[in-house]
C-alpha cells in the first residue's frame, strides 16, 4: 500500500491514511471473509463427507487423506480468503473507538450501532446456520433465528456502552484516591462488558471487547495500542496482526462525507443478505 496524504478542513496536509480509507479497506477484507463463508462453502457443501472431515478437530490423518483434489482446492482458497478476512475486525474495532472519541452525540451513535446490530442479525443468522460446520456447530437447518451466536455489531454495541461507562468514571482530580476510583470503575466496565459478550455469545466475544478497551486505555500512546493489540490477537490468528499496519499509519483525519458516515450501517447487513442469496443459486 502506498502512503497517502489527506487534506483536512484547515487545508493542512498529513501523511498517512484517513479514517475513510481504513473503513473501505476493512469493508473489502470483510467481504472476502464472508464470501468464503457463503459462496465457497456452498461449493464445498456439495461434498458433505469431506466437509465433515475438514471442519472437525477429531479427523484422523487417514480420513484427511481420502479428501479429493477438487475439494482440497476449494478448501485452500477458502482458507486463504478467511486469512484475509481476519484483518477486518481489528480495523473496525479501532474505527469504533475513534468514532467514540470524536462523536458529538454518544446517544445517537449508540442508537445507530444498536439498530445496525438488530437489522443485521437476520442475515447473519441465515449465513451462520447455513454454514454451521465452519463454526463448529452441529448441523442445523437454515434459520432466521439462531440465538446461540450473535453478529459482530452486537460486540461493538456492548463495547460502545463500555467506553461510555469508562469515560463516565474519568476524574480530573490529581489525587491517588481519585485515580484508584477511576481505575476501579473503568476495569469494572471492562469486566462487565466482557461478561455480557460471553453470555450473549457475540462474535469475537470478550477478546473483541478487550481490544477496544486497550485502544481506549492507551489512546494517547499509539505504540502501546498496537503492541497490546498484537499481543491480544496473536493467539487468534497471526493474519489479524496485519490490521495494525494501517492502524499505525492512521493520520487521525477523515474526508468529510455525511453519506459515507452511514455506509457501514447499510453495507454490513446488505452484503450478508446478498452473499447468502447468491449462495443459494450455487
Amino acid at each position: 500500500m502506498i502512503n497517502q496524504t489527506t487534506t483536512t478542513n484547515n487545508s493542512t496536509m498529513r501523511s498517512g491514511f484517513p479514517a475513510n480509507f481504513l473503513k473501505i479497506f476493512a469493508a473489502l477484507t470483510m467481504v472476502v471473509d464472508h464470501a468464503a463463508v457463503t459462496l465457497l462453502f456452498a461449493k464445498m457443501a456439495k461434498y458433505p463427507d469431506f466437509v465433515k472431515i475438514a471442519f472437525s478437530v477429531d479427523s484422523t490423518a487417514e480420513e484427511v487423506a481420502t479428501i479429493s483434489a477438487d475439494f482440497l482446492s476449494l478448501y485452500s482458497t477458502y482458507s486463504i480468503m478467511r486469512l484475509v478476512g481476519r484483518i477486518a475486525f481489528p480495523l473496525f474495532a479501532f474505527l469504533l473507538f475513534e468514532g467514540f472519541m470524536h462523536t458529538s452525540d454518544i446517544k445517537k451513535y449508540l442508537m445507530r450501532v444498536g439498530i445496525c446490530a438488530l437489522v443485521a442479525e437476520i442475515p447473519f443468522n441465515l449465513v451462520v446456520s447455513a454454514s454451521a460446520p465452519i463454526y463448529g456447530i452441529a448441523d442445523v437447518k437454515t434459520s432466521l433465528f439462531y440465538p446461540q451466536y450473535q453478529n459482530t455489531v452486537f460486540t461493538f454495541f456492548i463495547a460502545l456502552l463500555m467506553l461510555y461507562g469508562m469515560k463516565h468514571f474519568e476524574s480530573a482530580e490529581p489525587t491517588p484516591k481519585a485515580a484508584c476510583r477511576q481505575l476501579f470503575g473503568q476495569l469494572l466496565c471492562v469486566v462487565a462488558a466482557c461478561a455480557v459478550a460471553i453470555l450473549a455469545r457475540t462474535d469475537y466475544s470478550y477478546l473483541g471487547i478487550l481490544l477496544i478497551a486497550v485502544f481506549y486505555f492507551f489512546r494517547h500512546q499509539k505504540k502501546m495500542q498496537i503492541l497490546c493489540g498484537c499481543i491480544l490477537f496473536l493467539g487468534i490468528n497471526i493474519a489479524s496482526l496485519l490490521a495494525f499496519i494501517p492502524i499505525a499509519l492512521y493520520n487521525g483525519t477523515q474526508i468529510p462525507s455525511k453519506k459515507f458516515r452511514y455506509f457501514f450501517y447499510i453495507f454490513y447487513p446488505a452484503h450478508l443478505l446478498i452473499l447468502f442469496l447468491i449462495s443459494l443459486l450455487m
